[in-house]
């Protein structure tokens, strides 16, 4: 290949606008949807994110193809369902039990960290492998499945938790850090600025973060893309991977030194004197994006299915447009906790 070849733009093929113009509607759809609840947080939040909840685990039983009996259905509800919301109302109960008289119930304080319970996987599996033992339409396929999805869905719907409530959790566990005008501990919860926009920068961060990576990988892609990426996922090529990657590090990187820059860093860990952070921060959005969609792409070829669901018309389901996010929430929360503990493998 010469090199007027190797540089030459690609003519982009049939039904390409029409495509795009369905992305930018389902978009906007989403953004009118979930930006209102993200900038609120609290039970308007929890709210949003179980119904979609709800529906992301109706496609986890519809994906197979199979017809399953009730019972599947219900533990699978059941057992994600406890994935995501166990966490606080175990919190909560440890309070009350701990302060009766002075307990208030709290949705934010109490996000530290990721937690699922070691029996709650033990149940999950048991169950799983127990429904196997009765049933002859659920075999050993279905309970690695199930065991998986179950997992991946309840501590990547956890995490989105996690990265909106996050902040809070360092203005109680600092409330001497003076974070925002001046202001630490429950004084800076209180305030409206914080509670409504600084608070749920770093949920945008990773929602906008993970979007740039798609919207430059694909314009990358349709317009530079030659040389196949993978074979799970054929239309995704090496150009259109870096375009994804180096936009979205820019403009992640941009995002997170101006806030630092202005006094306003989305956390106490992630201002100027760390900027080392940031550029860590910045660059692993992407990269965990990537994985996110091909392991989502490889479930579904081992189905023979293009889409996990059609709620989003043209676009598939809840699955197929949050496999990017759930990924890079769950990694983004990590890195985070890791980084707020010193790098502390034993938290």
């Amino acid at each position: 290949m010469n090199f007027r070849e190797e540089f030459q733009i690609n003519k982009p093929g049939e039904g390409y606008k029409a495509s795009l113009r369905s992305r930018v509607i389902v978009a906007i759809l989403l953004i009118v949807i979930l930006a209102p609840a993200i900038f609120v947080g609290s039970w308007y939040f929890f709210g949003i994110m179980a119904i979609f909840l709800a529906v992301a685990i109706f496609e986890i039983c519809k994906a197979p193809g199979k017809k399953y009996g009730w019972w599947v259905w219900a533990f699978t509800y059941l057992v994600t369902f406890l994935y995501v919301y166990w966490f606080v109302l175990k919190a909560n109960i440890g309070a009350y039990l701990e302060d009766p008289e002075h307990y208030v119930f709290s949705l934010e304080e109490y996000f530290g960290g990721l937690s699922i319970s070691i029996i709650g996987i033990a149940v999950t599996l048991g169950g799983y492998f127990t429904i196997a033992l009765f049933d002859k339409n659920f075999d050993f396929g279905d309970v690695a499945y199930f065991f998986l999805m179950t997992f991946m869905v309840g501590i990547g719907f956890q995490s989105f938790f996690f990265l909106r409530y996050y902040p809070f959790y360092l203005a109680g566990k600092n409330p001497t850090y003076l974070w925002y005008e001046g202001l630490g501990g429950h004084a800076l919860t209180d305030n409206l600025n914080f509670r409504f926009l600084l608070s749920s920068a770093l949920f945008f961060l990773m929602a906008s973060g993970t979007i740039f990576n798609d919207t430059f990988a694909y314009f990358g892609g349709i317009y530079f893309g030659k040389r196949k990426l993978t074979h799970i996922s054929p239309k995704k090529t090496w150009e259109g991977f870096f375009f994804g990657v180096i936009g979205s590090f820019l403009l992640n990187m941009v995002l997170l030194f101006t806030m630092a820059a202005t006094g306003y860093p989305i956390l106490p860990t992630l201002d100027l004197d760390h900027w080392y952070w940031i550029l860590l921060v910045s660059l692993a959005i992407p990269f965990i994006g990537v994985l996110g969609d091909l392991s989502l792409s490889l479930i579904k070829r081992h189905f023979k299915i293009k889409d996990f669901g059609t709620v989003l018309r043209g676009h598939g389901g809840i699955l197929d447009r949050a496999d990017s996010v759930m990924f890079v929430s769950i990694g983004l929360s990590i890195l985070l906790i890791f980084i707020g503990n010193g790098w502390n493998f034993f938290i």
